[in-house]
């Protein structure tokens, strides 16, 4: 199962994420590229396993360019600040949410 909306105001969540998380902290529960015990391993393989589904489903040529944020702000974040360089343009709305416009602003503001 791949879940892209862990967001605080999303509920119910889908059947099955419940699940998948009590299985992985009461099952896994090791960091993934931490240690080299069965349990780190495992998790390694299960962010690997999860890279490679992002990967296919938005045709990525390589899982290892896929990245997770612990959010989607902080991933727009890395997104913005590591696309963006001086001098480049960006068009916004004024439905677009606050974890897009401050790190654009404080972009714009730091030239």
């Amino acid at each position: 199962m791949i879940y892209l909306d862990n967001a605080a105001t999303s509920w119910p969540k889908p059947p099955g994420v419940a699940e998948a998380m009590t299985h992985f902290v009461t099952e896994v529960g090791a960091n993934p590229g931490r240690a080299g015990h069965r349990r780190a391993v495992e998790a390694g393989r299960t962010v690997y396993a999860a890279r490679e589904a992002v990967a296919t489903l938005f045709h990525a040529s390589d899982p290892l360019r896929v990245v997770f944020g612990q959010n989607v702000t902080e991933a727009l974040n890395l997104a913005l600040r590591g696309i963006l360089r001086p001098g480049d343009h960006v068009v916004t709305s004024s439905m677009e949410h606050n974890s897009v416009m401050r790190p654009l602003r404080a972009l714009e503001r730091d030239g």
